[in-house]
């Protein structure tokens, strides 16, 4: 997961546009984006009327919130001990 990270923000600027961010998020238009940097779904400050988006904070974003699978109780064997 991690190279595939780097490479989707690999030559983007710090600090990134909205357009860079709908680009790299595969968002069809800002008006997502838009709406996502409102709600909290992407890390950024609000300056004023402007977005300031720090690509490294996108970045370990999208690192913590990585769709993997969990173990459950059920995928642990009984008789070993943690």
């Amino acid at each position: 997961m991690a190279d595939a990270l780097d490479a989707l923000f690999e030559g983007l600027p710090e600090r990134l546009t909205i357009e860079q961010l709908t680009q790299v998020l595969g968002l069809a238009d800002t008006t997502i984006t838009y709406r996502w940097l409102r709600e909290g779904t992407v890390p950024a400050m609000k300056l004023g009327k402007r977005w300031l988006i720090l690509r490294d904070d996108v970045k370990a974003h999208l690192r913590a919130s990585y769709n993997t699978a969990t173990s459950t109780s059920e995928d642990i064997d009984p008789g070993t001990t943690d």
